[in-house]
């Protein structure tokens, strides 16, 4: 495989099922079109970095990732306009910020809740008795 060329090749993968154009450096326009409806605009925000990390580590390999990036924009909602890199995956989001992940908004309360920090590590027997645990030097 021809690292190098894995943005390119990104491009020309998108142009074989839709219109992709590259409107600013990690900024790619992609326009679907449908016989029932008119072209969908959908807009990957992700750098020519992040296309290399998510062919090779998730993927490890082209076509695979550049499936992934088809599914994905033909997966978009009706309401959602745009697909954002984020750990080796492209989220849906109706703006160019990555929406809110409620479970880091649910860590993020309780830290906030509980500064002096909350839960603590255990280890379990095969039946589910906790055999020892690691509390905070706090207590």
């Amino acid at each position: 495989m021809t690292y190098e060329r894995l943005w390119p090749r990104l491009l020309e993968s998108l142009n074989e099922w839709s219109i992709a154009t590259e409107v600013a450096p990690g900024r790619i326009q992609v326009a679907v079109a449908t016989p029932d409806d008119p072209a969908r605009h959908v807009e990957i925000l992700m750098s020519a970095h992040e296309w290399d990390q998510m062919v090779c580590i998730p993927w490890g390999d082209f076509s695979r990732a550049a499936e992934e990036v088809r599914k994905s924009v033909l997966a978009v909602g009706a309401h959602e306009r745009f697909l954002i890199y984020e750990n080796y995956e492209l989220v849906p989001s109706e703006s160019s910020a990555l929406p809110v992940d409620p479970d880091e908004e649910r860590m993020a309360e309780l830290a906030r809740l509980h500064p002096e920090g909350f839960g603590h590590w255990v280890a379990l027997d095969p039946d589910g008795n906790v055999v020892d645990e690691l509390r905070s030097s706090l207590e």
